[in-house]
């Protein structure tokens, strides 16, 4: 049948070469599933898209025609202004080859799709992914030059350490071989395909470890115990559930997901628990009675995450596991050290469980000068790494502590020095300016008053004094009356006497 599709595919290509086409070399391109990409069309100095014909080869089909998207595409397919032909939700069968015809003159485009998938006949304690284009899968050649395929974690980290090893059989089609570990449940790993050079496309796949054969390194490596000694021994017997891992800084928001519940039969309750305590959930649909939602409910949201968070998550159904989680969280806070001249920062992960060996905090940021220090409380489930910063260099720093697992990045949070240290700063500041405000305007108002209590003693005293002369002249004929005495009055007198006694 290839043999056939290839012989087609050269007959068509002599044919168009024979009619005057000036493009019989297909241009090539690469996409992943379910996304877009846009085929363009290579013919030159297109003056309208009503004379341009878009078709594919196998089977061979009529797609656009006088700028009308013909069925059964014509969902998914839109011709754009410059006549390339967009196609949205990338299908399996749209990769082949497509033509884009104008009268005598015509361009081909081979559309490719990357694609991972899983090898079930693997060995009973590793995972094998397989990286290919769609057309290359398993170990048919590719000679397409410039072209090759690495793996790396879900944030581009390459893949370092000696569980993994990868194979490339050619350049359209690579090997992931992966000794896993019970968290390595619900991770994903991305494969990407580069030409010359380029990224020409990625995919990512999630493992998962549920139901799995273990043997002893993954059981030792998480505190079973058993009677094999020998690190050649066969896979045992029982099997062990995997493990999702969830990274959290403290104060953002989390949301913990039940996995895949269609194949839960109908009125199944799903319940969520914390270690032995149950732990409620909201639906994200409000307007649903009460039942409905807890038979909607498939994860359970932390909006303000905290240590205490920190644990072994389980999603029930009648009795059944369906996915079980580790909640970590990580947070920073600062202290002075003794003297004032330094600030000890410290990063804290809280792990459900013992913190596993390939775990690693690390700070970044302006941290050359700082003195950084870390050791593991296994008691606690807590990794902590401090690091010493002097005050005076930490004017306007950001640091940053982040958790790494085999390189890959799980969770961060910052530290703003700006803010932590100076929010203090200019708490104070406006207190101590209200304070001094204020005491001024008590200096300013007890001045004043003082004053005035002055000038109207001075005014009594003084108006007493010309009263009393008044007083007297009025009265002279008249028999003197006994008055009240007044010690102001009276010593105003002898005063008055004594300048008259000097006159």
């Amino acid at each position: 049948m290839a043999f056939f599709l290839l012989f087609r595919f050269c007959l068509l290509s002599l044919t168009h070469s024979a009619a005057g086409l000036q493009s019989p070399d297909p241009l090539g391109m690469i996409a992943t599933l379910g996304n877009s990409i846009t085929l363009p069309c290579g013919i030159p100095s297109i003056t309208s898209c009503s004379s341009v014909i878009w078709s594919r080869f196998d089977p061979v089909t009529e797609l656009v025609k006088a700028e009308q998207v013909t069925d059964p595409y014509v969902r998914r397919l839109r011709l754009q202004k410059d006549c390339s032909l967009q196609i949205s939700l990338m299908e399996l069968p749209d990769a082949q080859l497509y033509s884009c015809k104008s009268g005598a003159l015509s361009s081909n485009a081979s559309l490719r799709i990357l694609q991972i998938s899983e090898n079930s006949n693997s060995a009973a304690d590793k995972i094998e992914l397989h990286c290919y284009l769609n057309t290359h899968q398993g170990y048919k050649p590719c000679n397409t030059r410039g072209m090759n395929i690495t793996w790396s974690t879900e944030d581009n980290t390459p893949l370092n350490g000696n569980r993994f090893r990868s194979e490339n059989i050619s350049a359209c089609f690579g090997k992931l071989i992966i000794r896993y570990k019970l968290t390595d449940h619900h991770r994903k790993w991305r494969c990407q395909l580069s030409l010359n050079g380029t990224v020409k496309a990625n995919v990512s796949y999630a493992t998962t470890v549920k139901g799995t054969k273990c043997n002893l390194e993954v059981l030792l490596n998480y505190n079973f115990k058993s009677g094999c000694t020998s690190p050649k021994c066969n896979p045992l017997p029982f099997t062990l559930d995997g493990v999702e891992e969830v990274f959290a800084a403290v104060g953002e928001s989390v949301s913990l997901s039940c996995g895949n519940t269609s194949s839960l039969s109908e009125g199944s309750r799903l319940v969520w628990r914390m270690g032995s305590q149950p732990v409620t959930a909201m639906s994200p649909d409000k307007k649903q009675t009460e039942a409905s939602r807890e038979n909607e409910i498939s994860s359970h949201g932390i909006m303000n995450v905290s240590p205490l968070h920190a644990g072994e998550y389980q999603c029930l159904a009648g009795g059944q596991v369906l996915n079980k989680i580790w909640l970590y969280t990580l947070d920073v806070f600062s202290e002075s050290s003794p003297g004032g001249r330094n600030v000890t920062l410290t990063c804290v992960l809280k792990c459900s469980k013992e913190c596993g060996k390939d775990l690693n905090l690390t700070w970044s940021g302006n941290v050359s000068n700082s003195l950084q220090s870390g050791f593991m409380d296994t008691k606690n489930n807590t990794l902590i790494k401090r690091i010493d910063v002097p005050f005076l260099s930490m004017a306007s720093d950001e640091l940053t502590c982040s958790v790494h697992r085999e390189g890959e990045l799980m969770a961060s949070k910052r530290w703003h020095t700006v803010n932590s240290l100076s929010t203090a700063a200019w708490l104070i500041l406006p207190i101590g300016l209200l304070g001094l405000i204020s005491a001024g305007v008590l200096y300013v108002y007890v001045k004043r008053k003082h004053n005035k209590d002055a000038e109207n003693e001075l005014t009594s005293i003084g108006m007493t004094h010309v009263y009393e002369d008044i007083e007297d002249d009025s009265n002279e004929e008249q028999p003197p009356k006994r008055r009240p005495k007044r010690e102001a009055a009276t010593t105003t007198d002898s005063f008055y006497d004594l300048l008259q006694a000097v006159n």
